[in-house]
Formats: C-alpha cells, structure tokens, sequence
C-alpha cells in the first residue's frame, strides 16, 4: 500500500508552509513568515474570544528567529482562570480547532487546528499566574536571547526527530531535561539579580 503525503497548507499572501500530521515530528528550517503568521492568528483569537483572553502570546520554537522548527505555530493564552475557558470549546471548534482538554494533566487546555494530517497550530490555554505561563515565556526567551542556547537546542532536536520521527511523546520527553536546565538557570539567573 502506498503511503500518502501528509498535506501543507500554504496560507494565501506567501506565508509560509505550516502543517504536520498528528504524532509525526519533522523539523524544517526557521520560515521568516511564522511571525506573521501567528500575528493574523491572534487577531482571529481576540475577536472570536475577547477580554478573557488575558494576553496571546506566540511560543516554541516558531517564535524563535533562527531556530528549526516543527511547522505548527504555537500559542499561549492566558486566562483568569481556566474555568470560564472552558467555554471556548464551541467557539475555537468553529474556526477550526479541536479541544483536547487538559490531555496531560499539566494544567492547562490545549486545542489543535487543522485535521489529523495537517495541524497548522496549536493553542495552549494556561491561567495567567501559573508556572506554564512563566514556563512558556521563559523558555521562549532565553532561546531569543542567546545564539549558543538556539544552537545547542536546534542540535538536540534534530538528533532527537531523527531518533523519533513518529513518536512525538517521546520526542517531546527527550527535550524535557534540557527545557529545565533552561528554566532553572533563567530562575537562578533572576533570583541574583534581585
């Protein structure tokens, strides 16, 4: 039986390629159109979700100029508390995301869009107070800042989706050792300076 070629979509205006089958992992070079991207997104999440959507925010690696990166723009929302969001199930479902609910017991909601064989983003939706907000920022952030850290995570990633090109759970639990080391020294770093 032949295999079938997971499909991209390309939004219209050049942007670029978003679009992974679910489970798969593959990385591609950093496209200069993921900003862009994510800002049409979040104007699209403002007006379908409005004031409770406290601050959007984009994160992963899309948000990481210079980084490789699975095609799925990632975004964090937060919220008061996760209660009233809840309630966005209908709302996201009609523009094309599917609810996961809080899948991993992590704490938070997560949604994606797009079908099964091409999930274009994926929404995070976290309590604006909570470690996975700061998480979500920080790790963001100190990639931004330093060329070394992009680097040395970029490696680690590509030898990871070459070890676990179908597994993305496994994919994901091998990046978790170097994502604390991340953060703790980002909060040892903080906690000096105050």
């Amino acid at each position: 039986m032949a295999k079938t070629k997971p499909t991209t979509i390309r939004p219209a205006g050049g942007a670029p390629a978003l679009g992974l089958r679910r489970g798969e992992v593959r990385l591609v070079r950093h496209q200069c159109g993921w900003p862009e991207a994510f800002a049409r997104e979040r104007r699209r999440l403002e007006r379908l979700l409005g004031p409770g959507a406290l601050a959007i925010e984009h994160v992963g690696s899309t948000a990481v100029a210079g980084l490789a990166a699975k095609p799925v723009v990632d975004i964090a929302i937060a919220v008061g508390s996760l209660d009233g969001a809840g309630a966005w199930a209908g709302a996201l479902g009609s523009a094309g995301y599917t609810a996961f609910g809080d899948r991993e017991g992590r704490g938070e909601h997560f949604y994606a869009k797009g079908p099964e064989g091409s999930r274009t983003v994926y929404l995070h939706v976290v309590p604006l107070r909570s470690r996975n907000w700061s998480n979500y920022l920080g790790f963001r952030d100190a990639l931004r800042s330093s060329a070394p850290l992009r680097r040395r995570y970029e490696e680690l990633k590509r030898r990871l989706s070459a070890l676990h090109p179908r597994d993305r759970g496994a994919y994901t639990e091998a990046k978790a050792e170097f994502i604390r080391g991340v953060l703790g020294e980002a909060t040892r770093r903080c906690a000096a300076t105050r």
